[in-house]
């Protein structure tokens, strides 16, 4: 067997694993954890004083941002939201206040492009992407079909991985592509790659 099966095989594993514990949260978890998520990510300085963070519509099991996006918003930060396209990208806008999201590919909400404003990764000052783990080097766990993947690799803005706590282990498998974010959140976590950018 090669390495790079064997971390794909490590990889898949994992995130079997965790979509498992994931499911098994109920809602009263979900909650104080989304909330406790929020009060950690706006108490980064870099985030609060960013004026555009993409943030993203939570599928069902994840953890939902949006409490985090209210609290940012309220602080005066743009919230953008991705749109999956075809060859796994995202073309990333700013929805509008009324009615600013339909219904996706995927069966969950994203920006309607016909009333939202579009912006370039170059524009965004930070990230709060989703993962399915990551562990406190800061290595992340992605569903496996590199759409933040290749936007990383577009940006060099704060990138932050947000979750429930089972979703922290030990070690991620990693390949030469992927890309470490600067901080880790769960309600129990806080872990951060590069020190100087709080």
């Amino acid at each position: 067997m090669s390495c790079e099966a064997s971390v794909t095989e490590k990889k898949a594993e994992l995130r079997s694993l965790i979509r498992r514990a994931r499911r098994g949260l109920d809602d009263e978890q979900r909650r104080a954890a989304a909330e406790a998520v929020a009060e950690k990510l706006v108490s980064v300085d870099a985030l609060v004083s960013s004026k555009i963070v993409l943030a993203y519509m939570p599928m069902k099991y994840e953890l939902d941002i949006l409490p985090a996006v209210e609290k940012l918003r309220s602080r005066g930060v743009k919230a953008a939201f991705p749109l999956c396209i075809e060859n796994g990208g995202l073309r990333l806008f700013i929805p509008a206040e009324r009615n600013g999201f339909k219904v996706g590919a995927y069966g969950i909400l994203e920006p309607d492009p016909d009333t939202a404003e579009e912006i370039a990764p170059e524009e965004l000052d930070a990230i709060i992407l989703p993962a399915i783990g990551f562990d406190r080097s800061c290595s992340r766990l992605g569903q496996g079909g590199g759409y933040y993947d290749r936007l990383l690799a577009r940006t060099s803005c704060l990138t932050v991985a947000v979750g429930f706590d089972c979703q922290l282990v030990d070690e991620v498998p990693v390949e030469e592509t992927d890309k470490p974010v600067d901080i880790v959140v769960t309600p129990g976590c806080f872990a951060v790659r590069v020190h100087n950018i709080l």
